[in-house]
This record gives structure tokens, sequence and C-alpha cells, in this order.
């Protein structure tokens, strides 16, 4: 495990995507599974300029979607579908038989997770995955628990989780997404666990102090001693305080 802190933002986007680049060069079909949001736009950048000056390594990269929010269809400008569409996948021109996607607004949502679980299990494990961390402490749209979901799956998504777009709360059920699970995630053979933005000291805390391992249900996890272990492999706050510092801030908030 290795934690970095970077001064700025731009400094964190660059080193992720100097990691990503240097993986594929070694296995060129690597999978990737990406999440969406501020964390990530600035290393999507980056890798979109990789592009420009390696024209060919990416050509044979396989995405995966991390999670999509429900209510919304995947065409709405906030969906996760078209965040990627616009960072990622055209920027370096990504097919579309080798992104794996998902519709959380079908009639049959058992049937899709089902689907796509088959389909990960057809890959392989994933190779590289990009985490954020949300404020509540949620990974993807798997919410602080008592009990996490291992499969990919249906999530309930936390007030806190949603509140940044009222439309994510008009239906006529509690907001949801579907996510990759617990399970998925720690068995990635890496992850590049990007923390940016101000108001995340009380969740980076949880991950420092390793409070995942009072979550009895991620025992039965093959990989638990990883999920143990969980760290982020880059990190940066806006605060720039050592770790020690974050814990103690944390303390105060």
């Amino acid at each position: 495990m290795n934690i970095s802190y970077f001064d700025t933002y731009d400094e964190l986007s660059q080193k992720a995507a100097d990691i990503i680049a240097s993986d594929l060069k070694v296995k060129k079909n690597l999978f990737f599974c990406a999440a969406t949001g501020g964390s990530p736009t600035g290393m999507y950048a980056q890798m979109a300029k990789v592009k420009k000056s390696e024209p060919t390594l990416f050509d044979q990269m396989q995405i995966m979607k991390m999670d999509e929010w429900g209510i919304i269809p995947s065409s709405h400008p906030d969906s996760c579908e078209s965040y990627l569409q616009k960072h990622l996948l055209a920027p370096l021109s990504i097919p579309e038989d080798r992104y794996l996607t998902f519709d959380p607004n079908i009639s049959n949502l058992s049937a899709e997770c089902a689907r796509v679980e088959q389909e990960m299990e057809a890959i392989g494990s994933i190779d590289i995955c990009i985490l954020g961390l949300g404020k509540n402490g949620h990974i993807a749209f798997n919410e602080p628990a008592d009990y996490l979901q291992r499969g990919f799956h249906k999530a309930i998504l936390a007030p806190t989780t949603t509140q940044h777009d009222p439309s994510l709360n008009e239906g006529k059920e509690p907001a949801f997404g579907l996510c990759v699970g617990m399970s998925g995630i720690m068995q990635s053979k890496r992850i590049i666990f990007l923390v940016t933005g101000k108001g995340k000291q009380e969740a980076i805390k949880m991950i420092l102090e390793r409070k995942l391992e009072d979550i009895e249900d991620l025992k039965e996890i093959e990989d638990y001693e990883k999920i143990k272990g969980l760290n982020p492999v880059v990190s940066w706050n806006d605060l720039q305080k050592s770790p020690d510092e974050i814990l103690e801030k944390s303390q105060d908030c």
C-alpha cells in the first residue's frame, strides 16, 4: 500500500494517469473500472493527453462503468454514462465492444444485475479500479452500513449522496443506483483511491483507522485481508495536512 499526498489536484491527477499508462504498457487489455465525479476528472484529462502522444496505448483497454444513478435516464446530462462518454470513452476512442455498461431504469433490475455480474466474471478480476470517497464515507454507491453487498447490486442511496441534484429524488421510490459490490472492488489487482475536496476528514479518518474491520459481512469475502488494509493509493485534500493532522482535525469536526 502506498499513500501519497499532493499539494495540488493537478499533481494528483498526473500521478494517477502515469500509474495507469505504466500498467497499460505491461497489460494492453487491462480491465479498468471507472468512477465518476470531480475526483477523477483531472486524471481522465491527463489520460486523454497520453492518448494524443501514444495513440495506440488504449487500443485494447476494457472499461467498465462503476455505478449509475437510478431515477434519471442514462441520457441525462448528470448521469454517470454521460460523464464517462464525455471525459473518458470519447477521448480514448473506446468502442462499445470494450465497454461494460448497464441501465438502472429497465423493468427487471435483478436480471440486469445478474447480467453485469456474469460479464464481470467472464472478463476476470478488475485490473485497475478507480475509487473516490463520499463525504459520508460511501465508496461507489456502497453506503456505510453494518452489512455491505458483495456482488453487483441495486443500492438505496443516502440523502447526503443525492443532495447535489434534486432530480435524483423525484422518483416514486427512494433514490437508488446500481453499482459494483465490495467483493468486485476489493479483488481488483490495483485500486487507485482518489480523495479530494473539503469536508471529507471524517470519512478519511474512518479509512485510515480501518473502521471497515467492524463490518462483519465483509469477513465472508475471500480477500478480507485486503479490505482490512484498505488505504488510498493516491490521495490529496484541500487542507494539505499529514495523516496525523487529518485525524486530529477530524476529531474537531
